[in-house]
């Protein structure tokens, strides 16, 4: 009787808007302060949490936002900054007074050639592209040492002795091929113009096949072929536009008879070629060789920056020594404030492009970063075509199109492909 009394006036309660107001009789009759279920509570938490997990997304997504543009905008400022600088030391003119000739009467062609003499100064193209490599690796060595002493402050002599190591000549090869593509990069722009240079990197990809298939038996589908056909097709007529620029710039050079002018031209022009296949050849080993260490001893990004600059120091030095060049190209650039800003300027982009190619491929992989060069590529050509008044022509036009497209079709073509053996159970 006691309890269908207690019962009865619990069933009250519930009905009343009382229980909703008094937290102390919701305890009593449901034992929560919200007089809900454990189902209805966890409907009632439900929303929070999907509003936290969409929040945390939100976050997520707006930090690889930043980062994206963080490392986009890194890449494009020290890239071309140092594709401008590049272009400016190899074919533009410096101003050197009379006074460092006199006090530097042997100093050698390799170093400079003398474009125009006048009473008090004298005009000079820097000439001596090794000395531009060791400079550059200098900088990037002090770099790549400096992060690695950071990171591994605590063990340092285990890191720099632990058991997976190179052996020391294996750095060698690839120090070497890099010191040649580089020394060969900027060669070339004595024979062609900077667009030319930087468009027939697109034709890297075949050079990299070719030395994918040799040293580490690599197959490639047929139509990444076809791709690298058009690319080179590409190449093929904005060289046809680089011909006629040749001519025009001949004729400035009191060059009169016709075929003194296309003679001239075209030497150019082969020279050019010659100096870039040698450079995509020799890049195209330095990847591949580096490749091959990444896989079979572990090694970082930074780890490999410092050995392979190290070794590039040492050959470089020994090579300019060996040449009388290195205290005179000193000495040309304290005395001229111009060069050594540039110089200097060169080597600060050059590592800091460095460090955001390793930390790009590491945080988007290789096809956001090929896709953010690729378009480096084309800023390069559109500001060295504004900044130096390059003339360009339809071919060329045309070539520059059918070159990007190409690239982009191949990265496209590998996305899929990738995207594809993912879903794939």
């Amino acid at each position: 009787m006691a309890r269908t009394t207690i019962d009865m006036a619990i069933s009250i309660f519930k009905n009343t808007k009382y229980l909703s107001t008094n937290r102390y009789v919701q305890l009593f009759v449901y034992g929560r302060e919200d007089g809900q279920s454990a189902s209805i509570q966890y409907d009632h938490i439900l929303p929070i949490i999907k509003s936290d997990i969409t929040n945390d997304r939100k976050s997520k997504f707006s930090k690889d936002a930043l980062q994206l543009v963080y490392c986009f905008v890194g890449l494009q400022i020290s890239y071309l900054t140092w594709g401008i600088l590049q272009e400016k030391i190899m074919t533009q003119d410096y101003v050197i007074s009379i006074d460092f000739f006199q006090s530097h009467s042997s100093i050698s062609n390799n170093l400079i050639s003398i474009h125009q003499k006048g009473n008090s100064s004298t005009y000079i193209k820097f000439r001596n592209s090794q000395f531009l490599v060791f400079v550059n690796r200098v900088l990037a060595c002090s770099i790549a040492i400096s992060i690695l002493i950071y990171r591994n402050r605590n063990n340092l002599s285990q890191y720099f002795f632990r058991s997976m190591q190179p052996p020391g000549y294996q750095y060698l090869y690839c120090s070497l091929s890099n010191i040649l593509s580089s020394w060969c990069q900027y060669e070339a722009l004595k024979y062609v113009s900077f667009p030319v240079q930087v468009l027939s990197k697109g034709c890297k990809i075949i050079a990299v096949m070719i030395m994918s298939v040799a040293l580490r038996g690599k197959r490639y589908k047929r139509i990444e072929w076809l791709f690298a056909i058009a690319i080179s097709f590409g190449v093929w007529l904005f060289l046809i536009n680089e011909q006629q620029e040749q001519k025009a710039h001949a004729k400035t050079e009191n060059v009169l008879n016709e075929s003194s002018i296309e003679l001239l031209s075209s030497s150019r022009l082969i020279s050019g070629i010659l100096i870039l296949a040698l450079y995509l050849t020799f890049d195209s080993f330095t990847s591949n060789w580096q490749s091959e260490l990444f896989d079979r001893y572990k090694i970082s990004s930074i780890h490999m920056m410092a050995a392979v600059n190290c070794y590039s120091i040492l050959l470089t030095s020994i090579s300019l020594i060996q040449q009388s060049d290195f205290v005179p190209a000193f000495k040309l650039l304290f005395d001229n404030q111009s060069l050594f800003q540039d110089c200097i300027l060169l080597s600060i982009c050059s590592a800091i492009g460095q460090l955001f190619v390793y930390h790009t491929i590491s945080t988007f992989g290789p096809v956001v970063f090929t896709l953010i060069m690729t378009l480096r590529q084309v800023f390069a050509i559109l500001l060295s075509i504004f900044i130096y008044s390059h003339t360009i022509s339809i071919y060329g036009i045309f070539g520059i199109i059918v070159v990007f497209s190409s690239i982009y079709g191949n990265m496209y073509l590998k996305y899929s492909s990738k995207t594809a053996q993912n879903r794939k159970p």
